[in-house]
């Protein structure tokens, strides 16, 4: 079949799939982006970047998390230091709450100990978070959008390999591609290349493909000497009664020929990709470690993730999802995870929880005349590490390495600080009780 009567001819085979779009990052995105760049050539990039990007993040901000956890802790020494008029307060008001709250707030206020000083630092470390889980949440959508029009492009690229152009006149170029023209009217053209190989018009622009004729002719002079010198054993013979096939049935044979390469060429992107994406038994970083989770997940599984930013996915897409997918059947079928780094999401913070209710413990005993405060406390020192366990549950495991290493870093921080602000506050006190001694002495001389 010649180019010139193509045109008459109402066969098309459609063995192009389309990227669905992109999401516009914020400039936080383009930080992690940046960085994951960097180290894109590392083996668990993905997680080298993480690590990266949250170790920055808390360098930058060290100042004033020093800054806030120096007040919590001087507040509770303060307030430890007046343990022993708070207790009595508490014996003697309570069944008054009221008064024991008033007394409270006059000593606390002679003793210069502000209670909304210790609030400032879950402020801040919540402020963080979410502008930082918002971050995260965009460029993981991003992260899978991307790597999965990639592997669309790939497959696309394998199809164009055969895609009569200009200047091409040899058997490999059976494919003549269709454009539209006017209403769901396909026009063949043979147009031009980029340096990508990728069909473009005369302005340099990537053609929207239509869909592909045939050349009957060339693919019957490309495909035996094809056969003949693959090193594939499942390519079927081109059937003897070629010149006696109908349109259907020969483009059936092609398309299905086709389908073998472009199928392959997309497996080959996602694993050529996979060291920089996976973590010793994460799969891919990028969706939660859990065994709920597939590396490669179904279709639905993945338009739910990803049309938070791409908008809602025409489910007819599924189609040409499962066609770029098609090879990575061991992936569709393999845990994208065990749980571990949920597991250690909540316990790091479990420990972050009871370490800060330690260093609080005068100040959750003695803010209330019941100790109904204390009680408080432990409730959220239960809760957020479960809040938090939830967040690596529905999010990428990427996250949940911030998490983590977020909270090893404020947890050795805190611990470093609590020492230093202790002794300091211990060396202040002996210092004060010496000039007091002292005063008292010069004053018993006197007389």
């Amino acid at each position: 079949m010649g180019l010139t009567n193509l045109l008459t001819s109402s066969q098309l085979i459609e063995v192009a799939v389309d990227g669905i779009g992109t999401v516009d990052l914020n400039w936080i995105g383009y930080v992690i982006s940046w960085i994951f760049n960097l180290v894109s050539d590392f083996p668990g990039a993905i997680a080298v970047g993480v690590i990266i990007f949250t170790l920055m993040l808390k360098t930058i901000v060290l100042p004033l998390d020093i800054y806030s956890r120096v007040k919590m802790k001087k507040q509770s020494l303060l307030m430890e230091s007046m343990r022993p008029e708070m207790e009595k307060l508490q014996k003697q008001y309570a069944n008054d709450k009221n008064m024991y709250s008033q007394k409270v707030m006059e000593l606390q206020k002679a003793h210069g100990y502000n209670p909304l000083g210790a609030c400032l630092p879950s402020i801040i470390s919540l402020v963080i978070f979410m502008v930082v889980f918002s971050a995260f949440s965009q460029y993981s959508q991003f992260a899978n959008l991307t790597a999965y029009n990639e592997m669309a492009k790939s497959y696309s690229n394998a199809v164009y390999e055969y895609v009569q152009a200009e200047d091409e006149q040899g058997d490999k170029y059976f494919l003549i591609a269709a454009v539209e023209d006017g209403l769901n009217n396909p026009k063949p053209v043979q147009p031009k290349k980029d340096e990508s190989g990728r069909p473009v018009d005369d302005e340099g622009n990537e053609l929207n493909i239509y869909g592909y004729y045939v050349d009957y002719d060339k693919f019957a002079a490309f495909y035996p000497a094809y056969v003949a010198a693959s090193e594939e054993e499942d390519l079927p013979a081109l059937p003897q009664e070629w010149a006696t096939l109908d349109e259907n049935q020969k483009n059936a044979f092609v398309s299905d020929f086709v389908r073998l390469g472009a199928r392959v060429a997309a497996a080959d992107y996602y694993i050529s990709r996979r060291p920089q994406t996976s973590l010793l038994w994460i799969g891919n970083l990028w969706y939660p470690d859990s065994m709920l989770n597939k590396e490669v997940p179904t279709f639905a599984n993945f338009r739910s993730t990803i049309q938070r930013a791409a908008g809602s996915i025409d489910a007819d897409y599924e189609q040409s999802y499962n066609e770029v997918t098609f090879n990575l059947t061991k992936q569709k079928n393999t845990y994208n995870g065990y749980f571990v780094l949920i597991v250690l999401a909540i316990g790091f913070m479990f420990l972050q929880q009871f370490i800060t209710m330690r260093s609080q413990k005068a100040a959750n005993e003695l803010s209330s005349v019941d100790g109904q405060a204390a009680t408080t406390n432990k409730m959220m020192m239960i809760m957020m590490p479960i809040i938090f366990g939830i967040f690596s549950f529905f999010y990428s495991a990427a996250f949940s390495i911030y998490m983590i290493v977020n909270t090893v870093y404020s947890l050795i921080s805190t611990l470093i600080i609590n020492k230093i602000v202790s002794v300091r506050f211990e060396k202040d006190s002996d210092k004060k009780e010496r000039e007091r001694l002292q005063g008292r002495a010069g004053r018993k001389r006197l007389k």
